[in-house]
């Protein structure tokens, strides 16, 4: 039977990392797909805070426009 050979310590803390980072994606993937089941289950119009920001966000956009198409 062959033995189990030792990795060197540089080899060790690689594998460790690689697996960390495997972890901490599968982590963030998964929030990401709760946060979208929640997002997909909510129907009807948006709330008026998010309808604010919307009317803020498309007046800077329209701004923005403008300042380019006058140059």
């Amino acid at each position: 039977m062959a033995e189990k050979k030792r990795l060197p310590p540089w080899e060790e803390a690689k594998l460790v990392f690689k697996m960390q980072e495997e972890t901490r994606k599968r982590k963030l993937l998964e929030e990401d797909m709760q946060r979208r089941r929640g997002r997909a289950k909510r129907v009807g119009p948006n709330t008026s805070d998010e309808l604010e920001e919307n009317r803020k966000r498309l007046r800077a956009l329209e701004k923005r426009i403008e300042e380019e198409d006058e140059r």
